[in-house]
């Protein structure tokens, strides 16, 4: 009886929220590099300098922003551990990619390939509708996705055979070669996807409701022991106000700042302005930006070059920690481009388990009733056959 209900429950609820699994697995399987890709997008417009050519310093950079947008005061500066590399600015919302030596302006917004990412992104969350507060698409996905890991738990179940053998544990780990049944062929599909995506599709999913459900963040902060924070707002900028000392000086300060912390191999490093009065932020990153153990922010005196402050991962609470890690899992982004890659098969392992679900679905549900139309015409037949 309790594996009936099971099998019921799991068959209903993935009928319900199959396409809608579909799509959160499909994109997330898109969005498994998405990191990578927008570097490598980037990289594309990299320049060989000719000689004596030298490249711009960050207050010529900067210069260009307050030139197009004098009223902006919020700007960054995107460096990278490359002197090849394209510049991206931002001022305020708009972006522009400069040439590092020129300062030509060689992209203006976003890249056809970065703003299809962010297309995917929405699609992933919120089903690309127009976003609200009290958003109708997001709670979709969001329940959607807490149904997911009801499937996944009641699916562990189900997978166990009712007598448990190893002849059948075996052949519910490997694709079979030879299965004239096409139900059957599904079946060995439904039951090797699940289970060797079981454990990396359960933290995806699990993880995810962190970002949908508030309770689900007070589990992370009651175990350490703390209150949930409120939602993080922004702080306002400030006007943007030169100080004694050059910004690129400031900049040799922070790359040497880096050095010094064992951080000489760093990816890139942000530069913000407008974000404290009198002082300048470098956020100095190891990685693409999916690892904030190796990143850290140092805040600059614009008049003295002394640092004001630092602030690195290490220094948020323990809950807040934990809460980092779990976002970084559910991309699998915590382990890298192994975790990455495990986390888009993982997706794609679920958009598998939806595809055989469905088609069992319809043997099971569907195809009886048609069956059962067709048996009184083929009475018919055979009365008429008699007849004659």
């Amino acid at each position: 009886m309790l594996r009936k209900c099971f099998f019921w429950s799991h068959l209903v609820v993935g009928i319900c929220t199959g396409i809608i699994i579909f799509i959160m697995s499909a994109t997330g399987v898109l969005l498994t590099y998405e990191k990578q890709i927008i570097d490598w997008d980037e990289a594309r417009y990299s320049i060989v300098a000719t000689q004596g050519e030298k490249t711009l310093t960050t207050d010529q950079v900067l210069n260009i922003a307050r030139e197009k947008h004098p009223e902006e005061n919020h700007i960054y500066i995107h460096w990278f551990n490359e002197k090849s590399r394209a510049i991206p600015i931002w001022a305020g919302n708009h972006r522009y990619l400069l040439s590092p030596y020129s300062g030509k302006v060689l992209q203006t917004g976003e890249s056809t390939i970065v703003e299809l990412l962010h297309f995917i992104t929405e699609l992933h969350r919120w089903l690309a509708m127009e976003l609200e507060e009290d958003s109708f698409a997001k709670e979709i996905t969001a329940y959607s996705n807490l149904f997911f890991l009801l499937l996944i738990v009641s699916g562990a179940y189900l997978w166990i055979p009712r007598r448990i053998r190893w002849s059948s544990i075996k052949s519910n780990l490997l694709l079979k070669k030879h299965i004239k049944n096409i139900h059957a062929k599904y079946f060995n599909w439904h039951h090797v996807f699940g289970f060797w995506a079981l454990l990396p599709l359960f933290v995806i999913v699990a993880t995810a409701t962190l970002f949908h459900f508030q309770w689900a963040n007070e589990i992370i902060y009651s175990a350490y022991g703390e209150e949930t924070p409120a939602p993080r707002i922004r702080p306002e900028t400030v006007k943007l106000l030169d100080g004694k000392q050059s910004y690129d000086y400031l900049f040799t300060v922070a790359k040497q700042h880096a050095l010094d912390n064992s951080n000489e191999d760093w990816h890139s490093m942000w530069v913000e302005f407008g974000r404290e009065k009198g002082s300048t932020r470098f956020y100095i990153d190891s990685s693409l930006g999916n690892n904030h153990a190796n990143a850290y922010a140092l805040f600059l005196d614009n008049d003295t070059a002394d640092v004001v402050k630092v602030t690195r991962g290490s220094d948020w609470s323990e809950a807040s920690q934990a809460w980092d890690v779990a976002r970084y899992l559910h991309t699998g982004e915590y382990f890298g481009v192994i975790g990455q890659t495990i986390a888009g098969l993982a997706s794609l392992a679920g958009c598998f388990l939806v595809y055989t679900g469905f088609l069992l679905s319809w043997r099971r549900l569907v195809s009886p009733y048609f069956r059962r139309l067709e048996k009184p015409n083929e009475l018919n037949v055979l009365s008429k056959k008699d007849v004659v």
